[in-house]
């Protein structure tokens, strides 16, 4: 994968423009970019993935190759993070006992 297919398949998975800069990939002019950001560029001859806070960019991992750079970049913007683990029943019953204001008990549907 290059920058510009980046590019296409960060658009295809719906991430917003704003959230990232990739040096030769031209964000989305009506989508104000945040301060904080993630970034791909080409720094010393590495493919450099890091993010942008306040003016400050700090790198997060280094590449000699573009391919393994873009899928870096790519799985950081849309990795869902991870899925929600429901309570069992006596976390359940925990909770909406501290969550009850008179004490009773409510059993969790």
């Amino acid at each position: 994968m290059d920058r510009r297919q980046l590019c296409e398949a960060l658009d295809a998975a719906g991430v917003p423009a704003g959230l990232y800069e990739i040096a030769g990939c031209p964000g989305s002019p009506d989508v104000p970019r945040p301060e904080d950001r993630l970034y791909l560029e080409r720094q010393a001859g590495e493919w450099v993935v890091g993010v942008r806070q306040r003016g400050a960019r700090t790198v997060w991992a280094r590449f000699a190759d573009e391919d393994q750079a873009c899928r870096r970049l790519y799985a950081e913007l849309t990795d869902p993070g991870p899925h929600p683990v429901p309570p069992s029943p006596e976390e359940a019953r925990h909770i909406l006992r501290a969550g009850d204001s008179e004490g009773s008990v409510r059993e969790p549907d």
